[in-house]
């Protein structure tokens, strides 16, 4: 759990269950989403209104475990990697002490006006850089 350098919480909902009794694959989808815009509020990269924002290009799931109600979430978030256009969360999801799921995101830095990638600019990767990863 040290390898996280971002952490929020988020509850298990009654409404996140499926006929099987635990949370359905659908609110993992949820919990990462609710990671990652906490991160991107916290280190000022979200803005309602900004000229520029990330758009997500791909997310990976992986489920490790069984998710129960009622339960607790710590969603922890680094940075896998910085690209020019381009950055990789990497999120992992734990309860009771134990990663439940993780997921990877890929987001793309893009203008509003006309919708397509633009660079990342220095005070962007330097948003980011205290949450990097090192290398395995």
């Amino acid at each position: 759990m040290t390898a996280y350098g971002f952490w929020t919480e988020e509850r298990v909902r009654f409404a996140d269950l499926d006929l099987l009794g635990h949370v359905n694959n659908k609110a993992f989808m949820t919990y990462a989403e609710s990671g990652r815009v906490a991160f991107l509020q916290a280190t000022g990269l979200w803005q309602r209104d900004a000229q520029r924002q990330n758009v997500v290009a791909r997310i990976e799931l992986d489920y490790l475990r069984e998710l129960h109600y009622p339960n607790a979430l710590r969603i922890g978030v680094r940075v896998l990697r910085i690209g020019r256009s381009a950055f990789t969360l990497g999120l992992g999801m734990f309860a009771n002490g134990s990663c439940v799921a993780t997921a990877v995101t890929v987001l793309v830095r893009i203008d509003m006006h006309t919708r397509r990638a633009v660079a990342l600019d220095e005070d962007e990767i330097a948003r980011l850089r205290p949450y990097l990863a090192a290398a395995p």
